[in-house]
Formats: C-alpha cells, structure tokens, sequence
C-alpha cells in the first residue's frame, strides 16, 4: 500500500500562517494544532484529504521552545472527528528546512500517547511535520496487534488553484535525466522537470485529443500514465485519430496508443497501463483514483459527472477540455471553439459551468441517451471535429497542466476557463467563479470514499466486489 496527504491550499496557507508565525517574526518556537482527514483510497493507495483545522484555544497549549498540549485539546479534536466522521491529524512544525525526520520524542508522541486514542475513530492517525520553507512531511500510524507502525508518505499534494507536489526522497527518487530531454530541462529547469516527470498521469479518452495528450506527455518525460477508454478504432476515427490505420480498426484505442507511446517515451523508466473499459467501471473508477492528475478527454455526461467529483471529492485535479462546432444548413462552417479549464477546489466544477446536467447523467445510466431518435434531437453529440482543432486543444490542455503545477505566483489566469476561437482568432479568459450556493459537489469535497457509496448507487453499478471493496475501505 502507498501513503500520501493531500492538502487544500486554503488549509495549507492557514497551517502556515499559524505554524510559523514566530519563525516568521525571528523566534525559534514551534507549535501545533489538531486537523481531520478523511480517506481516499483506489487500489492501491491510501490518501489522507486534509481540509479542516482543529486550533488550539489559548489554554490548551503551551509555548516554550518546543510546544506541548493539554489532554482536555487532544479529547475536543478527537470528539470533534466523531461527530464528522473523520480522522485525527497531529501536525507540529520544526526550525529547519525541506522533507522533516522525527525526533525520539516526536516519535513517542505519535506512536504512544496520540495514536490510541485516535484509533477509537476507526481510522490511523496522521502525523505532519512542517519546514520553515513550507516544506511538509507526513506518515500514517497503522495499528498492527497492540502496536503501531509508522508508514512513511510518497509525497504530499497541496491542490486548489494551483497544485504543489512534495516527494519524499527517500521513496520517490529523482528521475535519470536524459540527453533526450536537454532541451526540455533548459526550458523550466531541474526542479520544475523532476516534479512533473514524478506525477501519476491519467488521461480518459482516447480519441483524437486524448491520443495527442498522450503523445505530448511522453515527450515531456511523464514516467507514469495511465489510460481509460472502452472504445474500439472505427473507420470514422481514421481521420483525426493519431496512429490508426485500417489495420487498426476494431483494436482497443487504448492498445494502439500504448503501443506507439512506449517506442517515443524518453523518461528512462516509463511506465504506462491501459484500461480497455470505461470510467464507471470498476478496474477504470480505481485506476483513475491511483492518479495524481487527469485529463478529461470525454465528450458524455456520464464520465464528466465522475470526473467532476473525484476532482472534488477526491481532490484529484482534472485538466478539462472541449470543442464545440456549428454548421450552417448549407454545411459551412459557422463556429468552431474549444476551451479548457482546470476542475479543483477553488474553481467553479462543470455541473456550475453548464457543462452536463444531472438529467443528461440520467438518461446516460438508463440508456436513452443511445436511443437513435434521441441522438438525431441532440446537437451536441454529433461530434464533428477535425484534427486541427484536436491537435490545438490537445495542446493547450498539456499546457494548461504544465501551468498549474508549476506556475509561479506572478503568472495570471492560472487554471480558470480559457475559449479560442477559431473565425474570430479571439482567446478569452473567463472571470473567476464560485460554485452555486446549492452545488452538491463542492458540498463533497474532501470526504474521499464517504461519497463512493452514492457513486455506486447513482451509476447503478452490480458488481458485488467493487461494493464489498468499498464497503472494507470505509470500514478499515
């Protein structure tokens, strides 16, 4: 099993500004609070999702270098992770910089005198450290027998309108820089480089845009990518479809994409897995859930729905994409755009957006949305399209990423709605947006697996397993 946290930025400033406020102001002081998490796991890993801090009252701690707690704080935070079902963060910070060890009394404090009365929440405590540079550390204490073991992170995400990504160096090193990738690493640099090669990439959909994403990643020196997609290569894909000929006619897109990628990938150790089903099934819904990051490349309700709540529910960002065409009755081109935007806390989701609609989602699940006559009545599935406009948004989806997780805090629009239009040659930037006040997926965002019940009942999926494998996880 892997370990990770995943922080929303708000969460993260907040930490910050509490922890290190005397640092800030010259004195060598440390300090702590209490957060709740809640769990998000796929198939194999497990991630605390930390939106919510416990603070200290004046009397429930005391400052004299280090930092020590009342028990009567220790019994609120715990109280307060029963009641919202959720559980229990130990966070301090230290006086140095970069990844943070633990000292023999950190060490006692997690394991001995926090972690058994934390597991009355039936989930693991979580211990966090926090660097001067904002630098964080973090482990899982899992109850083995009468003893808890400490289990090391691979890496924290700070996600929201920009996303951070800290390794551990002990469990994710470095990747091997190759000539291959001279002029890329001159472009950004080391540090930029050795983040985004380490993400976990998922892309859903791989049709004429998915296909071009894939391409542009592997480039890029991406060494892990993961692709979802059911569909077979058909004759009307031969002409905006990267690679497919017609030999590859009724071959898995995702089979034909992993085969080309696998020979152009110049990350030293590349790794790619394929998902020959769609979204809403059970291998897909948890391979996308191993990711760090998705490409949405879809163009039904149904994926855009789940897409749009693991973004939030999951804190798992999605870089989304889309192409609109219209035509006169006469077969000319009228209007031809496509935008991108970036779904994650902070940011307004599709459903707000108008991109789908919950009745849509419906009729999706019951199949009405297949029936030919519905089809005929519905302009917005006739997917016209042609490769230009796919190898544009491909593109400018693979730069929208690359924008937030590097961005720099003087860099602007970073993640919000972006059009092109291609009569006008216009680019427009939309302004920011919040979700409705009665939006139901920013209402989930951050409880993890508490919502993946309602996704089973909602997608009216029958697998028992999928269910029993849900049902342990939110046991643990």
């Amino acid at each position: 099993m892997i370990y990770e946290t995943v922080i929303k930025d708000s969460t993260h400033d907040q930490l910050c500004n509490f922890l290190l406020e005397p640092i800030r102001k010259g004195h060598l002081q440390e300090k702590l609070c209490f957060a709740l998490w809640h769990p998000s796991y796929s198939s194999n890993r497990l991630s605390a999702l930390i939106s919510e801090c416990i603070m200290p009252r004046e009397e429930e701690y005391s400052l004299h270098g280090n930092v020590s707690f009342e028990s009567s704080y220790l019994v609120r935070a715990i109280q307060i992770c029963h009641k919202k079902k959720a559980g229990l963060v130990f966070i301090h910070n230290h006086l140095t910089d970069g990844w943070q060890g633990m000292s023999k009394e950190d060490i006692i404090a997690e394991r001995d005198k926090i972690s058994p009365p934390a597991y009355s929440t039936r989930l693991p405590l979580v211990g966090l450290t926090l660097g001067t540079d904002e630098h964080w550390s973090a482990r899982f204490w899992i109850k083995e027998e009468d003893n808890y073991k400490r289990n090391w992170c691979d890496k924290i995400r700070i996600v929201g309108k920009k996303m951070d990504v800290q390794y551990n160096k002990e469990k994710v090193k470095k990747p091997t820089q190759k000539e291959k990738l001279k002029r890329t690493i001159s472009t950004w640099g080391d540090d930029c480089q050795n983040k985004l090669a380490r993400l976990k990439v998922g892309i859903i959909g791989l049709g004429s845009v998915g296909n071009l994403v894939a391409e542009s990643l592997v480039r890029m020196g991406i060494q892990n990518l993961t692709l979802i997609d059911g569909d077979r290569v058909e004759t009307h894909n031969l002409d905006r479809l990267l690679y497919a000929t017609e030999k590859d006619i009724g071959k898995y897109k995702v089979s034909l994409t992993k085969k080309h990628i696998k020979n152009n990938a110049v990350a030293e150790d590349f790794i790619v897995r394929i998902y020959n089903n769609y979204l809403q099934d059970e291998v897909s819904y948890k391979a996308a859930l191993d990711c760090d990051i998705l490409f949405s490349c879809v163009d039904r309700p149904l994926p855009k729905d789940i897409l749009n709540n693991i973004a939030y529910v999951h804190y798992i960002p999605v870089i989304f994409g889309g192409i609109f065409i219209d035509n006169k009755k006469n077969n000319k081109l009228a209007q031809a755009t496509w935008s991108t935007s970036v779904l994650s806390p902070g940011f307004h989701c599709l459903r707000c957006d108008n991109q789908y609609t919950t009745s849509e989602v419906v009729q999706e699940v019951d199949g009405s949305i297949d029936n030919p006559s519905y089809i005929q009545g519905q302009d917005g599935l006739n997917n016209q399209n042609v490769f230009p406009f796919s190898m544009n948004l491909a593109s400018s989806m693979v730069l929208e990423m690359i924008r937030f997780v590097i961005s720099e805090d003087w860099w602007s629009h970073v993640g919000k709605k972006t059009f092109y239009n291609f009569i006008s040659k216009n680019i427009d930037v939309s302004s920011h947006k919040q979700c409705e006040d009665n939006c139901v997926v920013f209402s989930r965002a951050g409880i993890g697996n508490k919502y993946t019940q309602n996704f089973l009942i909602k997608t009216k999926i029958k697998d028992q397993s999928f269910i029993s494998w849900i049902k342990e996880r939110l046991k643990l």
